[in-house]
């Protein structure tokens, strides 16, 4: 009679879980920006517009650069593993690692908007990784934790 109880508890877990992952926006998302006119080298070119983070081991193993508007009405909070980029030849060098770059699970850099749950954009991410982890706070503030 044991597996009645274990198939009624993994139920409850499996309700629980899916229930928790429909439910109110708590996460943002990437989607893939392909042939559009955003580009990173469009980022960095404008590096004044942005508060720039990058997420890897050190600065020059980079694997991710975000880019975060600064006059758009909306915040990326960075958790504790980025690190600030305060000038454009840093974000150009490490956007270049990044493009020569392939990541740990094969996949090529692409450049990601950070979408909130309303469909709006946040900011931009160019990467080699195909996840962040992202929490929505409010509806014009998101906090980017780390690196999938």
């Amino acid at each position: 009679m044991n597996w009645r109880r274990d198939i009624a508890v993994a139920s409850i877990l499996l309700f629980a879980l899916v229930l928790g992952c429909a439910g109110g926006g708590g996460y943002g998302t990437m989607r893939v920006l392909e042939g559009g006119g955003m580009t990173p080298e469009t980022l960095v070119n404008n590096w004044q517009n942005y508060d720039i983070y990058w997420a890897g081991i050190d600065a020059s193993t980079a694997i991710a650069v975000l880019f975060d508007p600064k006059n758009d009405g909306k915040t990326l909070q960075i958790g504790p593993r980025w690190g600030r980029v305060s000038d454009q030849a840093t974000a150009n060098r490490m956007v270049g690692l990044i493009k020569q770059s392939v990541g740990s699970g094969g996949f090529p850099p692409r450049l990601f908007a950070i979408v909130g749950p309303d469909g709006s954009t946040f900011g931009y991410v160019y990467t080699v990784i195909n996840h962040l982890v992202i929490n929505v706070i409010d509806e014009k503030t998101m906090l980017v934790e780390s690196v999938g």
